[in-house]
């Protein structure tokens, strides 16, 4: 009867074992497919290989255990063990590729200069006097509430443009947001909804910041309600740029970036 039962005992084990290996093996191949979809190759690729060792690792005990003939009676807990660690590792694995890709094409360690820093697309405006912008483009007494002038530079590939302009003092105060495909806006053109600047008086300087993105297509957007809430505090630009305009496919496990072929901005003040 105690032999049976440890014939049972070592069956059952046999197919434990090997039910685990398999788990972690399914777990690694999908962790290195699901990263070198998305060309996190060099990276995970270094993760993967330190994942193998816990393979390797599985493999001498079922060498050693084959030889003795049957499992040790602490194997239970030692493949629960190693389990756990494989486990956790896979996890560890897909959290840190997850944050290099983040970081590369989302918001992780960016900061709006860090934003700004990269900007490849060269935007100019002609209602600018100095640094300062006209009374022209304001919602004043001064003004005439005219959208700015603007040139930027022709992207191959992109189907339009996005123009987003924010009152960066005020929070992020949404002034104008426009989908345009000319290249070339004269001032007045309004293509979007826009309303100029107003800041109170005696507040001082108010800087206002004109983005200018160029679209591949149009983005894989989950937003509730107005898109934009306009003329109201709103998303800095470069999350609106990381977690909306620049997402081209939401559908996997993990976010697909790249639908913002280049961004570009030019920036003035006005106080009252």
């Amino acid at each position: 009867m105690k032999k049976a039962d440890e014939l049972i005992y070592g069956k059952v084990m046999k197919w434990l074992y090997g039910a685990a290996y398999a788990l972690c093996l399914f777990a690694d191949l999908k962790y290195i497919i699901k990263w070198t979809r998305v060309g996190e190759t060099e990276d995970s690729l270094a993760l993967f290989i330190i994942l193998m060792f816990f393979h390797l690792i599985f493999l001498i005990l079922a060498i050693i255990w084959h030889k003795k003939g049957r499992a040790p009676r602490g194997s239970i807990i030692l493949l629960f063990i190693l389990g756990c660690f494989a486990l956790m590792s896979v996890a560890t694995a897909n959290t840190m590729t997850d944050y290099i890709y983040k970081s590369r094409y989302g918001t992780y360690d960016k900061t709006i200069d860090d934003f700004r820093m990269n900007a490849t697309l060269n935007v100019t405006s002609k209602s600018l006097e100095g640094d300062r912008w006209s009374d022209r483009i304001t919602d004043t007494d001064a003004g005439q509430n005219l959208s700015p002038q603007l040139s930027f530079d022709k992207v191959e590939g992109a189907s339009y443009y996005v123009i987003y302009m924010v009152d960066e003092t005020a929070g992020n105060w949404v002034h104008w947001y426009a989908e345009v495909t000319d290249t070339e806006l004269e001032e007045g053109a309004n293509p979007g909804q826009y309303v100029g600047p107003y800041p109170p008086i005696g507040s001082g300087d108010h800087y206002y910041m004109i983005y200018v993105y160029a679209m591949a297509d149009k983005p894989d957007m989950r937003y509730e309600g107005e898109f934009p809430v306009f003329d109201k505090e709103w998303f800095r630009a470069d999350v609106l740029w990381s977690g909306f305009l620049n997402v081209k496919d939401r559908a996997n496990d993990h976010v697909i970036y790249g639908n913002v072929l280049a961004y570009g901005y030019v920036y003035g003040s006005y106080s009252r």
